[in-house]
């Protein structure tokens, strides 16, 4: 005779083996974003600040313009910011290839909102160095906002391709996981998904923005670059604009 079959075995959900990322299943964002990226799957982040701002997706080139208008709750739009980067000789078609201009901008809707209680303490700061620098992370860590030129791989995630589809993101928080490596959450304009980084990552590609390649999509159009380039004292490379006391909505504090 032959031996009696095995009994059926069932299979326990990965909820409960801890496989997805379970810890985060109030932040289903967050969660999505860790799970995508593999990091910390199996065991919750040691510490984890994030401000809740609401994506809004870019028409055009604007990148820089439509994570500006991300902190300002789309009031004003990058349209209407457009205009204004147009008018000061910034940009032609929603390229802001200068962290000084994009600061410059920032500091004159931010004085035009000053009268809303909720941007009366908002500073901003143009900062040149690495991402990754240590007091870096200590004003991340401190709940400060980033607004950094990088270069973007098909996936959108930091890559080194010379800065050739230079893109701005909007730094909206941290993660440091169970071996303490450092991650940041990013808003852009190419998606409404929360995007999951390595800060030393982020950190090379903003320092690789050196070359001004025009954009596939846009064979036909002029686009300001600031004296010296992309490259330049006046350019992307080892630039972002800092923002302290900016307070969103909500907030989580892991």
């Amino acid at each position: 005779m032959s031996p009696p079959p095995p009994p059926p075995t069932t299979k326990t959900p990965l909820s409960e083996l801890n496989l997805d990322c379970a810890w985060a299943t109030q932040y289903p964002e967050i969660q999505k974003a860790c799970f995508l990226n593999r990091v910390c799957q199996y065991a919750p982040p040691r510490e984890l600040r994030v401000q809740n701002v609401e994506p809004i997706l870019q028409k055009g080139p604007t990148c820089g313009l439509t994570a500006l208008s991300m902190i300002f709750d789309g009031a004003p739009s990058a349209t209407a910011l457009l205009d204004q980067a147009v008018a000061r000789g910034y940009s032609n078609n929603g390229e802001m290839f200068s962290a000084r201009q994009l600061n410059e901008l920032f500091g004159q809707v931010l004085e035009e909102n000053r009268h809303l209680v909720e941007y009366k303490p908002v500073t901003h700061t143009l900062v040149g160095g690495w991402m990754d620098d240590p007091n870096i992370q200590i004003k991340l860590r401190l709940g400060a906002m980033f607004l950094v030129p990088y270069d973007p791989d098909r996936n959108h995630t930091p890559c080194l391709n010379k800065g050739h589809r230079a893109h701005w993101a909007l730094i909206v928080g941290y993660l440091i996981d169970q071996f303490d490596d450092f991650y940041v959450f990013a808003r852009h304009g190419k998606t409404k998904n929360l995007a999951l980084w390595s800060l030393r990552d982020l950190s090379r590609s903003n320092g690789n923005l050196v070359e001004f390649c025009q954009p596939a999509g846009h064979p036909n159009e002029t686009f300001i670059l600031p004296e010296g380039g992309m490259g330049g004292c006046n350019g992307l490379r080892c630039k972002f604009i800092m923002i302290e006391h900016y307070k969103a909505k909500t907030e989580i504090v892991l």
